[in-house]
């Protein structure tokens, strides 16, 4: 089923690709579209002086990647049981072997090379070594300095090394490791600067003693990666200050991080969370490789399919492999798409080698979507034309009020029957808002957030602060903080926006306006961190759009931009569970939540009141309303406030959420945005969720019958189902 799925959306690879690339820096190779396995490695298997590929139960001969049987690998619980393949000489023959470390057998076990026998395909034998546990993958490093590879395997209830003696009988030594580092992440590096590597996990850092093997390691408590970090976290001093840092993805959420370390007064370290992207999810595997040749490695990070069958948030997405260089000056990172949108990403241990000898270095992607090859074009480019469509989405290339098609490469409209082509046409509904509104800031505008504490009072029930932040150079974001009085342990969150009033960020925070749009305030009061920002030119935040936002389309994407900082803003805080954010607005605020949400896959529920109804239904048609400045001039200047030429709509925002869950308030008496035009939008979206099936959330939607408000008792079931989405 899962194969036939993504068969399916690979007829529509150009088309995605083209949106978001010009020139390709990467070609694609495909070694094995049916390959299911998910880890590679590169090494010289039949000694012809090339480098070949293993993956699961074959390798496949370089260069022109002849296909070979390896042995049968064995299948638990519907997936292959071989997470990582790491290149050793185990029994010391002088051929290369692989060693595996494995979450469904619990095991670390070493495939053994057959010698001279290797072109009679010959099954090649497997020993177990141990089986400690389950481990989510494992990576080769050389623990105790003594000049070989040790294996470092991610135990998720135990924490220990291994170092090998080769030989015939080669004999395994198990060391064991502070408990503390067992979770889903590992790392390996110097933190401290003592000139000894140490071992990073989600929790905290082993200091590596003097004698690594005998001596105990010291934990120190020190962060917190949250559950799901990558395999490996890189231990890298990313901003050249002369200390470590840490970098990490979410292998099974979104967004790519790193962890700044620094000094206090006292010459204590701290460290600072910084967001490098999040706009896709599951960089479960990440590399540290000089992909441009200019002597400085990138980050390089790809997502991974199917990790947990469709559960996790995202893993419906179109996939993608990208690589980000730090830039010291503005202290972002710059990101290059190595390539978007189809069957290629990173699983449990992808790899990078120069297997054509041309100088630079080239990607192994294995995964349960095939195991493919990026060539790295950048000294050998034969001009060779890309597999690259040059197709790029229109304003007039959907009827946006239906949301189950999907527009192939040659411009035919498919029906919608799966979750993956779901996928593909979320992506191409935020390529639409992009027409409208213009497109997302990249992530080299994502500059350090510097927030800063302006005052802070005691409220009823929690602290109120008044902070800023940068969401960009040149541009600070006011904002209110509401933490709940003794809040200790990680919990839930809400970024609050405003409605179009002249108090902005007052009016949720409990300050003035109407009170029952202080939901912020109510929301502090039920144990929830809130996060109030200013939108563009309301409160606190003066702003001009045709001076400080004229790299902006529209204030509307500016606001969204905005938001996924203040989310971002969340994320560092320590009362914050970073897995349960999410998002409430009232008019202005109700709309703005939604747009929100449809480009930040880290808000796991919306609250909209107020907000929207389907364009055709905007007053007759007539969008004129919004096409200022502060929202989308593009609706004006492009599209003549013509509902029926304008390149986006809300039933297919309402899609893009999905399978997230979505709260709607819409009063029956609402006189800016049309009842009628908003059980439209739901029913066309509710298609949507159901696509999705059981990893669905849902739309629950009330009708009042009052004017453009957001009575006491539908706050009540908002607050009250909140609680529970976010649980």
């Amino acid at each position: 089923m899962l194969r036939s799925a993504w068969m399916f959306v690979l007829i529509y690879t150009g088309f995605f690709n083209s949106a978001f690339a010009n020139e390709p820096e990467f070609r694609r190779h495909v070694i094995s579209a049916e390959s299911t396995f998910p880890a590679c490695a590169v090494f010289d298997v039949n000694s012809d002086g090339q480098p070949d590929i293993v993956s699961g139960g074959w390798w496949y001969a370089g260069p022109t990647w002849q296909k070979h049987f390896l042995r049968d690998v064995e299948e638990i619980r519907g997936r292959f049981d071989d997470y990582s393949n790491l290149p050793f000489d185990v029994n010391g023959d002088g051929h290369v072997d692989y060693i595996s470390v494995n979450y469904r057998s619990e095991s670390i076990y070493w495939v053994q090379h057959p010698g001279a026998n290797v072109a009679a395909d010959i099954p090649w034998e497997r020993h177990v070594a141990a089986t400690p546990g389950t481990m989510e993958t494992g990576r080769l490093f050389d623990i105790d300095a003594d000049g070989q590879l040790d294996v470092l395997p991610n135990g998720t209830k135990f924490a220990a090394w291994w170092d090998i003696e080769p030989g015939e009988t080669p004999k395994w030594n198990r060391h064991e490791l502070p408990e503390e580092l067992a979770g889903h992440g590992i790392g390996f590096g110097d933190v401290n600067g003592d000139g000894r590597s140490d071992i990073v996990g989600t929790h905290g850092w082993a200091e590596a003693p003097q004698d690594r093997r005998h001596e105990r390691w010291t934990f120190h408590p020190e962060f917190d990666l949250w559950k799901d970090a990558s395999i490996p976290i890189l231990v890298q001093d990313v901003d050249h200050d002369g200390d470590a840092d840490l970098i990490w993805g979410r292998g099974h959420r979104f967004g790519v991080y790193w962890l700044e370390q620094t000094q206090n007064a006292s010459g204590d370290r701290q460290w600072t969370r910084h967001a490098i992207d999040t706009s896709w999810s599951q960089p479960h595997s990440i590399l540290w490789e000089d992909l441009n040749g200019d002597g400085s490695p990138e980050l390089v990070a790809g997502s991974r399919f199917m990790g947990h069958d469709g559960k996790d948030p995202g893993e419906y997405n179109p996939m993608t492999v990208c690589s980000y260089q730090f830039l010291s000056e503005s202290r972002t990172w710059k990101r290059q798409t190595l390539w978007s949108g189809d069957s290629v990403g990173f699983d449990l241990d992808p790899k990078a080698a120069d297997l054509d000898a041309d100088g630079d270095l080239d990607l192994v992607c294995p995964g349960r979507s095939g195991l493919y090859v990026l060539e790295n074009l950048r000294v050998a480019d034969t001009g060779v034309v890309s597999n690259r469509a040059t197709v790029a989405i229109k304003a007039d290339d959907y009827d946006h009020e239906n949301v189950m098609v999907l527009r192939d490469a040659v411009g035919t409209l498919q029906p919608i029957t799966s979750p993956l082509q779901m996928g593909l046409r979320r992506q191409q509904i935020l390529q639409g808002m992009c027409l409208a509104m213009g497109t997302l800031p990249e992530s080299d505008r994502r500059v350090p957030l510097d927030v800063q504490t302006i005052s802070t009072e005691v409220a009823d029930g929690y602290v109120r602060q008044k902070i800023s932040f940068a969401a960009e150079p040149g541009d600070r974001v006011p904002a209110w903080l509401l933490i709940p009085d003794g809040q200790t342990a990680r919990g839930p969150a809400m970024l609050c926006l405003h409605q179009t009033t002249g108090i902005g960020k007052d009016e949720p925070a409990g300050l003035g306006g109407l009170e029952n749009l202080h939901y912020a305030h109510e929301l502090a009061k039920r144990g929830f961190v809130c996060l109030v920002p200013d939108y563009p030119s309301f409160g606190e935040y003066p702003y001009d759009f045709k001076v400080q936002g004229k790299h902006y389309a529209s204030g509307s994407m500016k606001a969204i931009w905005n938001n996924l900082r203040a989310v971002d803003v969340l994320e560092t805080l320590p009362q914050v569970d970073p897995n349960r954010i999410g998002c409430i607005g009232h008019s202005l605020g109700g709309h703005n939540t939604l747009f929100t949400a449809a480009f930040d896959g880290r808000i796991r529920a919306v609250v909209t009141s107020c907000g929207f109804t389907a364009y055709h239904d905007y007053y007759k048609g007539n969008l004129a309303g919004w096409t200022s400045d502060r929202y989308m001039p593009r609706i004006r200047d492009v599209y003549g406030n013509d509902p029926d030429r304008i390149s986006f709509d809300f039933h297919e925002i309402l899609a893009a959420i999905a399978p997230r869950s979505i709260f709607i308030n819409a009063p029956t008496g609402d006189d800016n945005f049309d009842n009628a035009g908003v059980k439209k939008v739901v029913a066309e979206a509710g298609k949507a969720f159901e696509i999705y099936g059981k990893v669905a959330g849902g739309i629950v939607a009330h009708y009042p019958e009052c004017g453009h408000d957001f009575p006491d008792d539908i706050r009540e079931h908002a607050y009250a189902w909140l609680a529970d989405q976010l649980k």
